[in-house]
């Protein structure tokens, strides 16, 4: 599924990302195995291209799907 940030997500928000996802990028909802490493309540695994490795975990609220 294509999602779009609908805000920035910066490392003090997220401290695994390495640099600032600016709002309006396109990611993909990521189905592969994450190894238990995402918060499946407050977050959300994605990748920049689907169904690809690496995968990152965003906010929920910081994505909606288009």
């Amino acid at each position: 599924m294509k999602l779009i940030t609908t805000r920035e997500i910066t490392n003090d928000e997220c401290g695994w990302i390495m640099e600032t996802i600016p709002e309006g990028t396109e990611v993909y909802t990521f189905h592969g195995c994450t190894y238990g490493a995402v918060d499946t309540v407050n977050g959300i695994a994605v990748s920049m291209i689907e169904d690809e490795y690496p995968f990152f975990e965003v906010p929920r609220n910081a994505v909606k799907e288009i």
